[in-house]
């Protein structure tokens, strides 16, 4: 299971409910995640608009084809993603 969280001095605030009982014992795998600046996801987003039409289709075609494949998986290991 992958899951985000923040942290806050020595408690990590998690992004979503998780299915386990309180008290459970877990190991956490910390992977920190780099923001990028304003100015940064500005260029980004400027850049990806300015592909033409098809390679910004495609990109949408292949981002909707990976999120049928990660609901399948949810769905194979928790049951019915919602």
């Amino acid at each position: 299971m992958k899951i985000k969280g923040i942290k806050r001095g020595k408690t990590i605030e998690i992004s979503e409910a998780l299915n386990i009982p309180d008290g459970t014992e877990i190991i956490i795998d910390i992977e920190i995640i780099q923001s990028i600046s304003h100015q940064e996801r500005l260029k980004k987003m400027q850049d990806f608009l300015s592909n033409n039409k098809e390679d910004r289709e495609d990109f949408v075609k292949t981002m909707e084809e990976f999120l049928k494949e990660e609901n399948l998986e949810w769905e194979r290991l928790y049951g019915q993603y919602s």
